[in-house]
């Protein structure tokens, strides 16, 4: 008896415009707090890592071969590894496809797109932010 998400790859688009719209791709506030919780190295180290986790995240999302289940693992960690690095829109969108992959929706590669956009724009909006502040990123 299986359970958990259908293994087949339902075709359905999934609407990712009212997240790119009404959510930011940086949180400052949260940023700065955080950076002030483990440092601007400790930070960084942290970002570093979560930019190369997500860009291989994509990588094989694009690939078009993970199954309804992995794709909900995918989504969900980067629901939550966006949300500590302070990249609402990014948690946002991983929120939304988690919730599609849990009724058996697949991410089609071409939905990847506005998730690479959103790291995008946490990253340069981040990387603004701290030189601004002074700390290289």
């Amino acid at each position: 008896m299986a359970h958990g998400p259908a293994m087949t790859r339902n075709a359905a688009p999934v609407p990712t415009r009212p997240v790119l719209m009404d959510t930011p791709a940086f949180d400052a506030t949260e940023f700065a707090e955080l950076s002030e919780a483990i440092g601007d190295d400790g930070v960084l180290e942290m970002v570093a890592i979560f930019e190369t986790e997500t860009r291989h995240r994509l990588l094989r999302l694009v690939s078009g071969d993970q199954d309804v289940a992995t794709q909900l693992r995918e989504m969900h960690t980067l629901k939550g590894a966006a949300g500590t690095v302070a990249a609402p829109r990014l948690s946002a969108l991983g929120e939304m496809f988690e919730r599609a992959a849990r009724r058996g929706i697949a991410v089609d590669p071409d939905q990847i797109g506005p998730i690479a956009s959103a790291l995008e724009a946490y990253l340069t909006e981040m990387r603004a932010w701290n030189k601004r502040r002074g700390a290289s990123a």
